[in-house]
């Protein structure tokens, strides 16, 4: 397959007969050819947080590593963004399975049961939140997904856990409080979640509001 120099926030360089991954930003810590120590590395954002949703746009910046006969440049972005290469080869050819936000809410049982209960506008709301954070294309929610992007063709336990603490809001509508960078990018019943709070703000002001949180 050929690869796009950029694919999410990882850049792909070609530097004579070395290819190296390089992570957002700089300096540039050089890491080893070591596709568990990669995975490692990428598993927290900026801030130390553990980072659940393996697309979002949080990786940590300033590091590179070089591929080969060690590490081939398909296990580093595999390292990076789980199952990324086999859903853009799927895709290409017209059979990456998708399933949609219904489909995996109707399946839900015991914690995440809950999470049906959620209307189609705040299930569309706390999808369009979410994925507007991530570099993986929903693709499910019928997005066009061009060849150099990643597709996305199931939502992911995060969104089925916004989903769940979002219907608890609709039975008891919590107060909103200030963002909290510190707090885990899941903790959806944690006052000052970013998600949480982008999500409340928009639940008040309306169907009009259209404001995706960036991070």
């Amino acid at each position: 397959m050929d690869l796009p120099p950029e694919l999410g926030e990882v850049t792909i360089s070609r530097e004579g007969a070395t290819t190296v991954l390089r992570g957002p930003g700089s300096p540039r810590e050089v890491l080893p050819p070591d596709e568990a120590a990669l995975r490692r590395h990428v598993r927290v954002d900026p801030r130390g947080r553990y980072r659940p949703l393996s697309g979002a746009r949080t990786l940590p910046g300033g590091w590179q590593v070089e591929t080969g006969a060690a590490l081939s440049l398909e296990r580093a972005i595999e390292a990076v963004y789980p199952l990324a290469l086999t859903h853009m080869r799927l895709h290409a050819e017209g059979t990456l399975r998708i399933v949609t936000l219904d489909a995996v809410l109707s399946r839900q049982t015991g914690r995440y049961e809950a999470s049906a209960n959620l209307s189609p506008e705040r299930r569309a709301l706390a999808a369009r939140l979410l994925c507007g954070q991530c570099v993986r294309v929903p693709v499910w929610d019928g997005e066009e997904c061009g060849a150099t992007r990643i597709p996305c063709p199931e939502p992911c336990s995060v969104l089925v856990s916004l989903c769940r603490e979002a219907a608890f809001w609709d039975d008891e509508p919590p107060e909103p409080a200030p963002v909290d960078p510190a707090i885990a990018f899941a903790a959806f019943d944690q006052p000052g979640n970013e998600l949480r709070e982008a999500y409340l703000a928009a639940r008040a002001a309306g169907p009009s509001e259209r404001t995706v949180p960036h991070g």
